[in-house]
């Protein structure tokens, strides 16, 4: 280090970089600096002989740190005149919040430390290496550089610059796990996993890629770190290295948040309040949809109406894929098609009077057979290629071996044409998009506002998801939402999201299980999943059953496949536990509320890891088969195909716990083996929780039937006294529960308290 300089909030280091050489057929980088000063053992019978020594060309970096909040560091680590040091840190759209904190600034011989009120970075002046305190003193995060290989050559050095990219090596604990990069469909402790982080049509949730991947892990030693990029990243989480993080951007930048605290769900708090928090979606987003790729005509999707209430089935959404279209093959034109659908305005009518709202798909690209397709390239609202011609979709295979062109929403233009495009849909009483696609942006591109290529794809589904759903809120004047498959940083802004084309089978489940999970501890908000997988095999009445169980107690709920999903497509048994599941999830609508509520104020994700709620127990963080629903239910799903009981083994966390269906008492922590028929599902009740329900008959079409009915509270174990509870209205009731009564000051009304003991 050769320089430390104060420059407003600002603390800038001058670091020297030198060149290295990787050692050839052994692990381990040499400078051209004197290997005694390196540390190599230079007296080891191994030590590699005949290594030309690079030169010691010194390369200035700069290193500029600051704090961005009371409990985050910023380390920007770039070459001096890079662009990331002239913006502000919300230049990609990922973080909202520029504000930053003046921090305390001390130095002694050997280290440089700037200091935040509740986090801490240490900067060894030589050799380079990093340390990341909490406000209690704790070192949370390390650099890897002493990391050595039996002759002493370092095999991690704290940061490397390549030609196309940087990477930064973090130690891992002898008991650290890590969590977190997106929506990924692996184990949900991603230690001894290599992650490439680049948006995908992922084909599937057993392929390897995703549909969601985000470039925040989550750490067990007390850390929630952001790259703040739109680059591809790789994260090599002790997969080369068993004791090594390793994350490499390729870009020119490394632009790193680090949040500390003690509880993972302050962390996210914090990390959200730098990125932005996701809006309360309307209460029938919290019903049930039903989808089916694809509907061919109105006819078709009223009489699924009509039959959801003939059968007494609760639904809100019904969701119309890409049939409405004329050209419909990977585009979205807008051009409704008559033939199949008639009159719009008719059609949505006519769904309301079955009590079902309308979902509509689209997709960001435009098909050359589409009468709109001159019109947005001559107005240039296409996105464009290196050298000037539109730019062609890749990584999804097209059906007939045509280009397709992508909007440019970089574009103000083309934003807001392609938005307002939506606005006879929505006056049409339309209530919600689907945004599936947005993963095939090439990356050879130049967009209009000059985003670099290196950012471009993997910000592309970010600003394709906000177009639209800002545009829903500011058409309509209500809380927008859309049911988006791709995303990055910032995409829980944006909800919903759901979990891509799982397969219809045990595997599909888990992996969508996994995915929710992993996504939740980066993009905290609003995922769901399509009940029944989305193609495969034919689905079993056993696996549909247990599948709806599983979304019955998810954030959102919705079946949708290649094939029906209608639950009396499965026989008449599926259909009756279909419908009390269907049922449950409708009387647990102002639990689901209240949670909904916590999400969207404090950043949390409704769908939560156990490692999230009980961050001390050493085993919750390789849980990822079961979950909770907001704080207090654990839901154990499941994952078998047939109609016969099984025995499900699943793990209670610490404290006392009550079955929501049986009563049964169960107390934590431990392992526990449960014998389930088809009807059944553990779900837990934590002691001490009030799980407000609505009483739910075969008259409930949707949520619209539940408004102003009286809910009654039912409370397990000790309840506290006094709380508040937030009405589907809007409005806040504040509650009094004493021995014997209960009192209640607010709209809401409240029937009676059950207490399970």
């Amino acid at each position: 280090m050769t320089g430390v300089a104060r420059e407003g909030d600002a603390v800038r280091l001058t670091v020297q970089a030198l060149p290295a050489i990787e050692l050839p057929g052994a692990p381990g980088w040499l400078t051209g600096e004197d290997p005694l000063d390196q540390g190599i053992e230079i007296t080891m019978p191994n030590l590699p002989r005949d290594l030309t020594l690079p030169p010691v060309e010194p390369r200035e970096v700069d290193v500029v740190i600051t704090i961005a909040e009371h409990d985050a560091a910023r380390l920007v680590v770039a070459p001096p005149g890079a662009r990331v040091h002239r913006e502000p840190a919300s230049w990609l759209g990922i973080v909202t919040n520029d504000a930053i904190d003046r921090p305390d600034l001390s130095e002694d011989p050997g280290t440089v430390t700037v200091r935040g009120a509740e986090v801490e970075v240490r900067v060894r002046r030589s050799p380079f290496a990093v340390e990341i305190r909490d406000g209690a003193g704790h070192t949370v995060a390390r650099t890897a550089e002493r990391l050595r290989q039996v002759a002493g050559f370092p095999m991690a050095p704290a940061v490397m610059l390549y030609d196309n990219g940087l990477s930064l090596n973090l130690e891992l604990g002898t008991d650290e796990d890590i969590l977190g990069f997106g929506e990924q469909f692996g184990r949900l402790v991603k230690n001894g996993q290599h992650l490439r982080l680049r948006t995908e049509d992922a084909l599937g949730t057993g392929t390897g890629m995703a549909y969601k991947p985000v470039p925040v892990w989550h750490s067990t030693a007390g850390y929630t770190a952001l790259v703040n990029t739109g680059a591809v990243v790789s994260a090599d989480v002790g997969h080369s290295r068993p004791s090594v993080l390793g994350v490499r951007v390729a870009d020119e930048a490394l632009d790193l948040y680090v949040m500390t605290g003690a509880h993972p769900r302050r962390r996210l708090g914090a990390y959200t309040r730098l990125t932005g928090r996701a809006p309360l979606p309307p209460l029938w987003a919290f019903g049930y949809w039903m989808g089916r790729c694809r509907y061919r005509s109105a006819h078709e999707m009223l009489a699924v109406a009509r039959t959801m209430r003939e059968h007494a089935v609760p639904c809100d959404v019904l969701h119309l894929d890409p049939d409405w279209l004329v050209v419909d093959r990977l585009n979205t034109d807008f051009i409704w098609n008559t033939d199949r659908f008639g009159d719009r305005r008719e059609f949505v009518s006519a769904l309301d009077d079955l009590g079902c709202r309308l979902s509509v798909w689209e997709l960001p690209y435009l098909d050359p057979a589409s009468p709109r397709y001159a019109e947005a390239q001559q107005r240039g609202y296409l996105v464009r290629d290196v050298d000037g011609a539109v730019a062609e979709l890749r990584g999804t295979p097209t059906p007939d071996g045509r280009h397709r062109a992508l909007i440019d929403f970089t574009n103000p233009e083309a934003r807001s044409w392609w938005q307002h495009q939506h606005d006879v849909f929505l006056d049409d009483g339309v209530a919600v998009f689907k945004t599936d696609f947005g993963e095939g942006l090439p990356d050879d591109v130049a967009l209009a506002d000059g985003t670099p290529p290196v950012h471009a794809h993997n910000l592309y589904p970010l600003r394709y998801n906000a177009a639209v759903s800002d545009h829903i809120a500011a058409h309509t004047g209500r809380a927008p939402l859309v049911w988006g498959r791709s995303g990055w940083a910032g995409s829980h802004r944006y909800p919903g999201q759901w979990g891509g084309d799982a397969e219809s089978t045990v595997a599909g489940m888990q992996a969508t299980l996994r995915g929710g999970l992993s996504y939740a501890m980066s993009a905290p908000g609003f995922w769901s999943h399509d009940i029944g997988g989305f193609f495969g095999p034919e689905l079993t009445p056993g696996l549909y059953v247990r599948w709806t169980q599983f979304g019955a107690l998810s954030p959102l709920m919705r079946a949708h496949g290649l094939r029906p999903r209608e639950p009396w497509e499965f026989g008449e048994d599926a259909l009756t536990v279909a419908r009390e599941w269907i049922r449950l999830r409708y009387s647990l609508l102002p639990y689901l509320w209240q949670a909904a509520g916590d999400s969207a104020a404090l950043g949390l994700p409704m769908l939560r890891p156990l490692a999230l709620e009980f961050p001390d127990d050493p085993v919750a963080a390789g849980i990822d088969g079961q979950f909770l629903l907001g704080n207090d239910l654990l839901v154990v799903p499941i994952f078998d195909d047939g109609t016969s009981p099984v025995i499900r083994r699943f793990y209670v966390p610490d404290g006392e716990w009550q079955d929501l269906l049986t009563g049964e008492s169960v107390s934590g922590p431990g392992f526990r083996s449960q014998e389930v028929p088809l009807e059944r599902m553990p779900v837990l009740v934590r002691a001490g929780a009030v799980i407000p329900r609505v009483n739910v008959d075969a008259h409930v079409r949707n949520t619209d039937d539940l408004l102003g009915r009286p809910w009654t509270l039912h409370t397990y174990g000790r309840a506290p006294g006094e709380f508040d509870l937030h009405g589907f209205d809007g409005t806040i009731t504040r509650v009094t529960i004493a021995r014997r009564r209960v009192s209640a000051v607010g709209s809401q009304p409240i029937d009676e308290v059950v207490r399970h003991h």
